[in-house]
């Protein structure tokens, strides 16, 4: 007896979308098929594949792939699909997660447990400062004092803020540079507890990878976590054995290349009419920071900032964790606020501001 065939539909006809349809090209068996894409910004082709309108797709697709790259737009494509009947959705993270061979376990999450109240993304520090100190650091990493927080009271916020949601689609533990706490493990795996199917990356510059212990390999294979390095110019020069390193431990990474040509932002004017182009560089990039929650870096750590350089910028939008709920979170983190007047787009090359930054090498007066 023939087997039917299982057939697909993809939402999200761009970069993602032309991954998605390598991978499943590469990752299905005979009886899965591709029927096409829904995209409510295009029409016509995409890949080879026709571009449908949901009343044009047919009835017996069962099963929806999201495949879009900026979560906040996962998100709302999620609610979107629950909202037009699907049963069986999926979310492409782009990541290989595993290697059965097959397109939805290797490349896919399903977002059967995801519930009602989706948070996209959000981020905390493991650690406040960094061995790399770059210029126009938006985490303003230079500037923090060679301390480690309190782990208890960062992990608790993670659970508050977890509370508040059916589920959070990614989480970054970051900094500053993660590594450099040596409690990193109890990071990653107290972190898997409270988000058991989130994908959480630890976003790192990668120069501390070969010193890494077999605990803490051993923590991140078993937990799931996935490696997103950033290849500022000293990543660059040991890149192959940083990749040799983490396909020897088989876990999972983004890597984000090294250009010569790639420029950094200088992400503050002091002047809210500066000559520069407004620019955001860390929309939807919502961090939380002792008890407190913010759309960007850039506004979480501005007191801080204000605070080394005697400076006076806005820092209205920060807001207590306990006092708002998980609905006027997505609200509120979606919302301009007066330090938005002030972001730029103001390149500069890489460099390092060493161990003694300056205003300027954040901020432009004009």
């Amino acid at each position: 007896m023939e087997r039917a065939v299982k057939k697909y539909i993809f939402w999200g006809a761009g970069t993602h979308g032309r991954l998605a349809v390598e991978k499943f090209g590469q990752n299905h068996t005979t009886d899965e098929s591709l029927t096409g894409f829904i995209d409510k910004n295009q029409t016509g082709e995409f890949c080879g594949y026709p571009i449908l309108t949901e009343q044009e797709i047919h009835k017996d697709t069962e099963v929806l792939v999201i495949t879009v790259d900026k979560t906040e737009f996962v998100a709302e494509i999620y609610e979107q699909a629950k909202k037009s009947g699907y049963k069986k959705v999926y979310w492409f993270t782009s990541v290989k997660q595993k290697k059965t061979g097959k397109f939805l376990l290797d490349y896919c999450v399903n977002c059967k447990t995801w519930g009602d109240l989706v948070l996209s993304q959000a981020e905390i520090h493991v650690v406040d400062y960094c061995n790399l100190n770059c210029r126009g650091c938006a985490h303003y990493s230079p500037i923090f004092k060679k301390e480690l927080p309190d782990r208890e009271s960062r992990i608790n916020d993670i659970r508050k803020l977890k509370d508040k949601f059916s589920h959070i689609i990614k989480f970054f533990l970051m900094g500053g540079e993660p590594f450099l706490n040596p409690d990193i493990i109890s990071y990653i795996e107290e972190t898997r507890k409270i988000l058991p199917d989130t994908m959480i990356q630890i976003v790192t510059n990668g120069l501390l990878i070969p010193k890494l212990s077999q605990e803490v390999w051993k923590a991140i294979y078993e937990n799931r976590i996935v490696i997103s390095i950033s290849e500022y110019e000293p990543t660059h020069s040991m890149i192959n054995r940083i990749k040799d390193i983490l396909e020897e431990h088989d876990v999972a990474y983004i890597l984000r290349p090294y250009e010569s040509k790639t420029k950094f932002i200088k992400p503050l004017s002091l002047i809210p009419d500066s000559k520069y182009e407004k620019e955001c560089i860390s929309n939807g990039c919502i961090n939380i920071w002792n008890g407190q929650i913010a759309r960007c870096p850039n506004l979480m750590y501005i007191n801080r900032f204000n605070e080394a350089f005697q400076t006076a910028l806005p820092n209205q939008g920060i807001y207590e964790l306990d006092s708002l709920d998980g609905r006027e979170i997505i609200r509120l983190m979606k919302e301009a606020v007066p330090l938005c007047d002030y972001c730029i787009h103001n390149e500069i090359s890489w460099g390092s501001c060493g161990n003694h930054p300056t205003l300027y090498d954040f901020a432009e007066e004009d």
